[in-house]
């Protein structure tokens, strides 16, 4: 039996849906590639294979294209953090850290985007800290800190924690053009990406799982 054709505005909402996606994604190859000031319409244009005039059907600028790239980054990164973030302290951790892993790896370019826009200092850092980093900030540093109090973790700053984590689960995606030329691999192949994730959740959970060492709690007393 065939089964009934959908609605005229269902079917023509999810095509614009499925065009705006395919927009965003050509524009993070081109803004990976060419940076925010280089990239022109056209180029974005051009990788989705569309008209430009279709390009600002869709968007009202390349500035709004730019911004919706870096929130559906952000979006994506708020998800994975809400599935996990029930869990209880060292499961939920380590299913956050392969998350993150798996995630950026499949796709690096909104990553490389988003951390060229933090070293610039871009016009669109201070909202997309305000309407997106920040919350989710508070939030990790708000779960790492209950598990310090029930005694789950070691008593590390949450703040440095959280700095730390992002460093295990992102520079091996964020140095994967270095990494190719100087190991001759491909540190995004599936067989490298999992052995990613093993050591940054072994990596994450020693570190605060384990006591503090010794040296860092002894210059901690001496500044007492």
């Amino acid at each position: 039996m065939t089964a009934p054709a959908l609605p005229r505005a269902v079917r023509a909402a999810a095509d614009a849906e499925a065009m705006r996606a395919r927009i965003l994604d050509a524009a993070e190859r081109v803004f990976a590639r060419c940076g925010y000031a280089a990239a022109t319409t056209q180029e974005l244009a051009a990788e989705a294979g569309i008209q430009k005039r279709m390009l600002f059907y869709y968007f009202a600028s390349k500035d709004e294209v730019y911004e919706r790239v870096l929130e559906r980054l952000l979006v994506g990164i708020q998800a994975i953090h809400g599935r996990f973030r029930e869990e209880p302290g060292p499961d939920g951790l380590a299913d956050f850290v392969a998350a993150l892993v798996r995630a950026a790896a499949a796709r690096p370019e909104p990553v490389l985007i988003l951390i060229r826009e933090i070293i610039d200092e871009g016009p669109h850092l201070d909202r997309l800290a305000e309407r997106w980093v920040a919350p989710l900030f508070r939030a990790g540093r708000d779960e790492v800190r209950r598990n310090v109090e029930r005694g789950v973790f070691a008593a590390h700053p949450a703040d440095q924690v959280l700095s730390a984590i992002g460093g295990l689960a992102l520079f091996q995606i964020l140095t994967a053009p270095l990494a190719r030329r100087v190991t001759g691999e491909d540190p995004l192949s599936p067989d490298n990406v999992e052995r990613q994730v093993a050591v940054a959740t072994h990596f994450a959970l020693a570190g605060l799982q384990g006591r503090r060492p010794a040296a860092a709690t002894s210059r901690k007393r001496g500044r007492e």
